[in-house]
């Protein structure tokens, strides 16, 4: 990770799910609980869920998964029983944040983190409740507003107070990272198990599991 870039940098944003925390086997796990049991004779593979539901809204991904199995299902019922199975899972699971992430913490005490995520508030605060996100004491959900992430980083100094130059990203979808790029903001992308970033995808990537190595 470039550290020099880095230290220019007076906010830092993370997107949360596959990003801080490594979320996605959880809730991979907690959507085939969910079809499993509202669809018997149903399931995702991960491989499925990587190609077709990753990165999609939750709305969307209802849409998809009616369109991809021929299945109907009540939206809010199948909200309030994948929330419940995504808890119980998290739970089994104790999350942690990420090695990158807590390296940041430290080298950089001074600077603001905040998250920038796209989780229903309601699920956020869950979250909030089971896993210690550290230094980021703001989130701010796009979830249900007239905006987007994509507008955010379009206007930082409107959203979040600080010019686009001196913001950085780190976030595992590559549209979101960009996004970015083209806005003038430092992209890191994350991997991890249920996303493909390449190079082209951001300014640099980083892996979810490991401790990052700064340059």
């Amino acid at each position: 990770m470039n550290k020099n870039i880095l230290d220019t940098k007076e906010l830092f944003i993370f997107d949360l799910d596959g990003t801080v925390c490594d979320t996605e086997p959880c809730h991979h796990a907690a959507y085939v609980r969910t079809i499993e049991s509202l669809c018997p004779g149903n399931t995702i593979p991960p491989e499925e869920f990587l190609s077709c539901y990753v990165g999609h809204s939750e709305t969307e991904i209802y849409s998809l998964l009616k369109k991809n199995k021929s299945i109907d299902f009540d939206d809010g019922l199948f909200f309030r029983t994948r929330i419940e199975n995504l808890f119980e899972i998290v739970k089994e699971r104790s999350l942690d944040c990420a090695p990158f992430y807590r390296q940041l913490e430290a080298l950089y005490p001074d600077r603001r983190f905040i998250a920038l995520t796209s989780q229903r508030v309601s699920v956020l605060d869950r979250f909030r409740e089971l896993v210690n996100y550290g230094k980021i004491k703001e989130f701010i959900s796009v979830a249900d507003k007239p905006y987007s992430k994509r507008d955010v980083l379009s206007d930082t100094e409107k959203f979040l107070g600080v010019p686009q130059d001196k913001c950085v990203i780190f976030e595992d979808f590559a549209p979101t990272l960009r996004a970015a790029m083209e806005n003038g903001i430092y992209a890191v992308g994350v991997c991890h198990d249920f996303n493909s970033l390449s190079c082209d995808d951001c300014n640099e990537l980083t892996d979810i599991h490991k401790e990052a190595v700064f340059s």
